[in-house]
């Protein structure tokens, strides 16, 4: 296990948004979480990134270097730096050697048409998804936590992205939120779904 909430509860503003929602993440497994908007999947990932803590209940999170994907990407991504060190980033940040050079790997993967060196200023919403997703791929840690990495994307880029994740993932663990059940379907995901607070396992 890299991973688990326990018995875990989070409120806002006096709103119940999880109640007691258990759930473990091990090495190598898939796994999706599916529900309406405003369910909580979002802050159930960053409750696994140590981003929040619970109102109750126990969070185990995940390990420094776990590559993240959030809701919008091109707010998460450094405009002043070039493609290629954007999504070096998190090995930079660790202090990992060759971070450019797996960088680059990560990057003809993902977006094989774009420039390393072009400037992350300007990007298209489909192009900051695609670096966004490279950027996850590229970090050093044994997980990916991805929240809705293939929004507003056409069929034909979801499926090229939905490849590159599963291809990139080597081995490690997905956390994937979505609202479409055929994305944790073609990942090989277990799919979960969170709905009043509670979360129910699917497949």
């Amino acid at each position: 296990m890299i991973a688990a909430l326990e018995k875990v509860t989070l409120e806002r503003a006096g709103v119940p948004l999880l109640h007691e929602v258990t759930l473990r993440l091990r090495a190598g497994e898939r796994i999706a979480l599916v529900g309406e908007n405003g369910a909580g999947k979002t802050s159930l990932l960053r409750l696994l990134a140590g981003l929040e803590k619970p109102c109750a209940g126990a969070v185990h999170p995940l390990p420094h270097g776990t590559g993240y994907i959030p809701q919008g990407a091109s707010e998460s991504l450094f405009p002043w730096f070039s493609v290629l060190r954007n999504v070096a980033m998190p090995r930079l940040i660790a202090g990992e050697p060759g971070a450019l050079e797996a960088a680059r790997v990560h990057l003809q993967r993902v977006a094989p048409a774009l420039s390393p060196e072009r400037s992350a200023r300007g990007l298209s919403g489909g192009e900051a998804q695609a670096i966004s997703l490279a950027r996850a791929l590229a970090a050093p840690g044994p997980a990916v936590l991805a929240d809705e990495p293939f929004s507003s994307l056409s069929p034909e880029a979801r499926a090229q992205l939905r490849q590159a994740l599963s291809e990139g993932l080597a081995g490690r663990a997905l956390l994937l939120v979505t609202h479409e059940q055929e994305d944790a379907v073609a990942l090989g995901a277990r799919i979960f779904r969170l709905a009043a607070g509670r979360l129910e396992a699917m497949s």
